[in-house]
């Protein structure tokens, strides 16, 4: 298929609005896709490409787009990824020269799509999801079908390209599989353990840990640690795989976070452990720079065998049995009674957490769920935001975008309401970051203002929140300030408002 033809049925998507008739103008893109285009098209009609981010600067993309193409000639899907896939493993400016020959083959109007699809910004109102929606109807599965299926096989591109050669027999084949990641079982918010506490239900604390979410593999001598977002992260952190290997059973899925830690073994705030996903070269220096161990606490397969249907009890006896060294397990405590649970809360707290999960002892994991079986309950107010603007500092911060607009979902999660603003928290590293990518996201500026599109997602610290006449929100949070740009979430993955009015009166003792 030539790229034209997708920048064709995405300009068609961008004028249908209604549901079905996005999810017709997808199915009749699929039916196009050869087998071995499926994974490439699937992801472009998604508005994203296989290799995640680029990180191109703007500057860059705009010097290409600039040049003038005399007489286009489409490039195929597939050439299109090559190209991809190349600037994907060059540095800094070569990532330009490598994509130069491509964009001497594209339209303007193709040129333009592919700047958006490589900095996830293909504005077409219709993503994943609906394109989830149209494979389901393509093989005419069941939406039960299909959600079993996703389950195993998170990612909607592999999942038709297995589809598409194997048929609809082979959901029965889906399962979990070593060395596939698995999306990861999500808490839902508590304000504090009355919300979830009841009088004949047995459950677990464990400390609320501020790392990265991991997920181990192992199967013989090969590892590989995958994120939240199911990115392979393996090379990233060779002290963990080396760790892996020296577990007593040799095929196994372990959930649990990466702890950057200090000179005095205690956790290093997020910004800083960021650091060790963001490198892709020098890998011994930073691992010396920001060590990090692991803090295991579930495990979802072990010798072939998938635990996910068992008790939460149980996969944690069988987790202590993998893991023998227990500074490796995260803290794990069955209360006797509420007075005992506190004590847990504040003793994570001490130890530099950020509060403790509640699990039920009878819970099942469930994949990419946030079920009523795990509960989060922070010890201090901290939300997720997107940024919706940025102002230009002054003084020693003048020519950096600084004080920043931040916004939350609204309780239907389709729009964001604005929340306060801060410019506190900010190191010099993270001013020079947001200078340097937010005016990607650029929708408008005045004089002291870059207007942005809600890409940018920050964690943000705040003592209470106030009500404000001056936001559409009616709140404003109080002495607001950043803990760190959360690259790892999306925009559609922050705190919405009804989280914020639960947060509000975060309290243990309820």
């Amino acid at each position: 298929m030539l790229f034209k033809v997708l920048v064709e049925h995405s300009m068609r998507l961008r004028g249908v609005s209604s549901r079905n008739g996005k999810i017709g103008i997808i199915k009749e893109f699929l039916r196009k896709l050869t087998a071995k285009e499926a994974v490439i098209g699937v992801n472009y009609i998604s508005g994203r490409i296989r290799q995640g981010k680029l990180n191109i600067a703007w500057k860059g993309l705009a010097e290409l787009s600039g040049n003038v193409v005399e007489r286009a000639r489409s490039p195929s899907l597939v050439q299109v990824d090559r190209f991809i896939e190349q600037a994907d493993a060059a540095r800094g400016q070569e990532k330009i020269k490598v994509l130069k020959p491509l964009f001497a083959q594209l339209s303007k109007e193709e040129r333009e799509y592919f700047v958006s699809l490589i900095i996830g910004e293909v504005q077409q109102g219709a993503g994943e999801g609906l394109v989830k929606m149209a494979v389901t109807d393509f093989f005419g599965l069941s939406n039960e079908e299909m959600e079993r299926a996703y389950l195993q096989k998170p990612d909607v591109a592999e999942l038709f390209s297995l589809l598409l050669r194997r048929g609809k027999r082979a959901i029965g084949s889906l399962g979990i599989r070593i060395l596939s990641p698995v999306k990861p079982m999500l808490a839902q918010i508590a304000k504090s353990l009355d919300d979830v506490y009841l009088e004949n239900d047995e459950f677990a604390l464990e400390h609320k840990l501020d790392g990265i979410r991991i997920q181990i593999h192992r199967q013989g001598d090969v590892v590989k640690i995958f994120s939240r977002h199911l990115k392979d992260i393996t090379s990233h952190f060779p002290e963990l795989v080396q760790n892996a290997k020296k577990l007593p059973v040799n095929r196994f899925i372990l959930d649990g976070e990466a702890i950057g830690v200090d000179d005095r073994r205690r956790p290093v705030p997020f910004q800083v452990l960021a650091r060790r996903t963001t490198r892709k070269k020098d890998i011994d220096k930073i691992r010396h720079q920001v060590p990090v161990v692991p803090q295991y606490f579930d495990v979802l397969c072990a010798d072939d065998e998938d635990l996910t249907g068992k008790a939460y009890a149980e996969r944690v006896r069988i987790l202590h049995d993998i893991v023998r060294k227990k500074t490796y397990l995260t803290a794990q405590k069955k209360p006797i009674g509420k007075n005992d649970a506190v004590g847990f809360y504040e003793q994570s707290l001490r130890r530099g957490n950020e509060g403790v999960v509640v699990k039920l002892l009878e819970s099942e994991y469930r994949p990419g769920k946030r079920g009523k079986s795990w509960f989060k309950i922070k010890g201090t107010h901290t939300i997720d935001c997107v940024i919706l603007a940025a102002e230009w500092g002054h003084g020693r911060r003048r020519g950096l975008l600084s004080n920043l607009h931040l916004g939350v979902l609204d309780e239907t999660r389709t729009k964001y309401l604005m929340v306060g603003k801060t410019f506190k928290g900010l190191t010099d590293k993270m001013l020079q970051w947001l200078t340097d990518n937010l005016p990607r996201h650029k929708v408008h500026e005045d004089r002291w203002t870059v207007f942005v599109k809600p890409v940018i997602v920050v964690e943000v610290a705040f003592n209470e929140v106030q009500k404000s006449p001056k936001y559409e929100s009616g709140v404003a949070l109080r002495f607001a300030r950043v803990k760190g740009i959360r690259e790892d979430k999306s925009a559609v993955e922050i705190n919405t408002m009804v989280d914020l009015e639960k947060m509000t009166k975060v309290s243990l003792r309820g």
